[in-house]
This record gives structure tokens, sequence and C-alpha cells, in this order.
């Protein structure tokens, strides 16, 4: 998966309520250049898999799935613990983590792999 084709699935992904309809759709878009005929990677559908659940994680799964507790996560990021709180107790009023920073934080804790 090239860095465009990743950025065009991350992005779709904020689209989707639904994983295997996200999961369906992109492993037959035009983004990969397939021909008509051709058998979806398996690879492939377990990266959109991947890409979905890292795009709708909260702060709070993000410490759960590495681990981590809240305070730990805070501690590794040097994000304030105040701010943790917040965006885990104020994600429905809008104030929540950004796409990038949680994608970034996977990354970073291998819940999400390039």
């Amino acid at each position: 998966m090239t860095d465009k084709q990743r950025s065009l699935c991350i992005a779709d992904a904020q689209n989707y309520k639904d994983r295997d309809a996200y999961i369906s759709d992109l492993s037959i878009s035009s983004i990969w250049g397939d021909d008509p005929d051709t058998t979806i990677p398996r690879e492939r559908i377990e990266k959109l898999g991947s890409i979905y659940d890292a795009c709708h994680r909260s702060v709070n799964e993000i410490a759960a799935a590495s681990g981590l507790s809240k305070r730990k996560l805070a501690e590794r990021f040097c994000i304030p613990q105040r701010t943790i709180d917040s965006w885990d107790s104020d994600a429905e009023s809008g104030r929540q983590c950004t796409l990038y920073t949680r994608l970034m934080m996977q990354e970073l804790l291998g819940l999400l792999q390039r």
C-alpha cells in the first residue's frame, strides 16, 4: 500500500459507520489499479480492517489496546493528564483528540503498522 493509497483509505474510513461496508467498498476501489478479474489480496482486506479500527478508536480504547492506563499513555506522549481526561469526557461535545494524533499514537504503540 502506497502512502497515497493509505491516506485515501484513512480519509474514507471517517465516512463509514459500518466496518464491513468500508472494507468491502475500499477493497474494490479504483485506487488499487486492479484488473477487474483480479482476486483481492487477503493482506489488503486485513490492512483495511486495521485502518478502520485505528480511525475509530478513542483515546481510552487506544490505552486499553496498548495495555497502558490513561495515566501511562499521557506520560508516554507527554500529554497533560487533564487533556487525556477531557478527550474522553468531552468527546460528545466536540473536544476530542484529532484523528492524526490518535493515528500517530497507535503507530508508535504498534497498534497500526504501515
